[in-house]
């Protein structure tokens, strides 16, 4: 989140874990480290919480995304961006992820 310009990003711990694990005052942020592909059931809870909380949704997935997770973040407004943290890279995977990596995180 830092890198896209969230530079208010925190890692959360204790019990705001339970709801995400990156935040910053206009964003809340997910990382799905496990193998496999990004599931749609994290998109949609992402969209839910960031639906009731009033901030971004930022999910970050290190392997692949299901092509209906694609398509669902793109129509609930949730950017999801694969990393590599060993070859230390970030991508935009569907419209909103490409497009906030392009021009960094809004507002």
């Amino acid at each position: 989140m830092y890198f896209l310009g969230a530079t208010d990003a925190v890692v959360a711990t204790n019990e705001s874990r339970e709801t995400c694990e990156l935040y910053g005052s206009r964003y809340l942020g997910w990382v799905e480290n496990k193998r496999g592909n990004l599931e749609v059931e994290l998109v949609e809870r992402a969209a839910a919480v960031t639906a009731a909380d009033g901030r971004w949704g930022l999910i970050f997935a290190r392997h692949g995304v299901s092509p209906i997770a694609r398509v669902r973040a793109d129509e609930l407004g949730i950017a999801i961006f694969g990393f590599d943290p060993e070859g230390g890279t970030l991508d935009g995977v569907n419209l909103v992820g490409r497009e906030w990596c392009a021009t960094g995180l809004v507002g």
